[in-house]
């Protein structure tokens, strides 16, 4: 029973490693959608930068993405993190709003093209050669 149960043990191993792999080939599929979305300006590059790392962030919870350097993603967020993007902005007075969208707006001119040449490099990289 000590065999039996010591095969049941990998193969439920197998299972979760399985399940594992399935999980994070649909996020990487995500962190291929959100480039594309970023590109083609389908979202705003600030939020698209903070949908990517928090996709990012999934998927190194599975297994860290190695083969691209995705740091300009983090550090876009760190010099944006205290700004309101998204919805949060409806709570904002419009005045404040506009002083603090001249400071995102000088953030994202510096940023842009290189987040920009990232998702163009995650889509070389990931992308589905079949479906695009």
């Amino acid at each position: 029973m000590g065999k039996l149960a010591g095969k049941q043990f990998n193969l439920n191993y197998m299972t979760l490693n399985q399940h594992a792999e399935f999980k994070r080939n649909n996020l990487i599929k995500k962190l291929v959608s959100n480039s594309r979305a970023i590109i083609s300006n389908q979202i705003a590059l600030p939020l698209g930068v903070k949908k990517m790392n928090m996709i990012i962030s999934w998927i190194a919870h599975i297994e860290p993405i190695g083969n691209i350097n995705l740091t300009v993603f983090k550090e876009y967020m760190s010099e944006t993190g205290n700004l309101p993007l998204g919805s949060e902005r409806l709570h904002y007075n419009p005045e404040f709003l506009k002083l603090q969208d001249e400071q995102l707006d000088r953030i994202t001119i510096r940023f842009k093209a290189e987040v920009i040449d990232k998702c163009f490099e995650i889509i070389k990289n990931y992308a589905d050669p079949i479906s695009g």
